[in-house]
């Protein structure tokens, strides 16, 4: 996503630390690769339900709202401010999209897709703010796109591997590639969700495609 200014209800600093904070989502899948998938569920579920319960609280309590503006007011969109209607935040689409990728699809799959989410996502934004000038789309530059693209390419070069084959890498591209173009589009469903379940969902159907009868 390539955020160029403050249009949202953001400023500068506070969007910078709202990728600096989407950064440190890769915590999971880097963690999920060592631990058993039961306990990033049940963590990614414990932070999804206090998450809830905040957002819930902050529309009911003065109190609880006037603690969420001062200490995360700099980062809120301008949505994330309106008590008039219940919208979630991103960092609870960022666990959604992630419990939608570890419960769906194979182990290696959900973590290249969550990186490419914790990685692409940010640095894309980053490059907008910081440089891009010119926009083919609201929230969207040429730069950013293109630094989606190469940050993702990274992801998927240095990303775990079932094979190592030409195929997989070639798979990693298309998916890349499609999930590049689906987030220049500028879907209206929260990128944080729409990014890694289109990543992975194209990235398992081109492993069905290329490996036939493999059993992930």
């Amino acid at each position: 996503m390539s955020i160029v200014n403050s249009e949202n209800g953001v400023t500068l600093k506070g969007e910078l630390l709202r990728k600096m904070i989407h950064y440190s989502s890769s915590l999971i899948p880097v963690g999920y690769y060592f631990l058993d998938k039961n306990i990033i569920l049940a963590v990614l579920l414990s932070l999804l339900v206090g998450l809830i319960v905040v957002e819930i609280l902050k529309y009911r309590s003065e109190i609880i709202y006037s603690l969420y503006i001062k200490y995360f007011g700099s980062m809120l969109r301008g949505h994330e401010y309106d008590r008039g209607k219940f919208r979630l935040n991103g960092a609870s689409w960022v666990i959604i999209s992630f419990l939608f990728c570890i419960i769906l699809f194979p182990k290696l799959i959900a973590i290249v897709s969550m990186l490419i989410l914790s990685f692409a996502d940010s640095t894309s934004a980053i490059a907008g703010i910081l440089f891009g000038k010119r926009k083919y789309a609201p929230n969207r530059t040429y730069l950013g796109t293109v630094v989606f693209f190469l940050t993702g390419a990274l992801v998927v070069i240095f990303s775990p591997k079932y094979f190592y084959s030409f195929n997989e890498y070639l798979a990693g591209f298309i998916a890349l590639t499609l999930t590049t173009i689906a987030d220049g589009i500028n879907l209206p469903v929260d990128d944080n969700f729409t990014i890694p379940a289109i990543f992975s969902f194209v990235l398992y159907i081109l492993y069905l495609l290329f490996y036939p009868g493999f059993n992930f």
